[in-house]
């Protein structure tokens, strides 16, 4: 099994208060294949539109 921990920054979002805050966000799934995970992170990469700061990582879940 392949886990892909990505994770996407913005740089802005507005809040109650109305102070612009960053936004980050954190995600992972799991794969059967290293494969599997490098394809999944490219088709995320593929939609960012650069909208967002985006990196990612496959590593083998233990």
């Amino acid at each position: 099994m392949w886990v892909l921990i990505f994770w996407m920054a913005s740089p802005f979002s507005l809040t109650l208060s109305d102070a612009m805050q960053p936004t980050l966000t954190l995600q992972a799934q799991e794969f059967n294949s290293e494969k599997a995970c490098r394809d999944a992170f490219t088709a995320i990469k593929k939609l960012n539109d650069g909208d967002y700061k985006l990196r990612g990582v496959c590593t083998p879940k233990d």
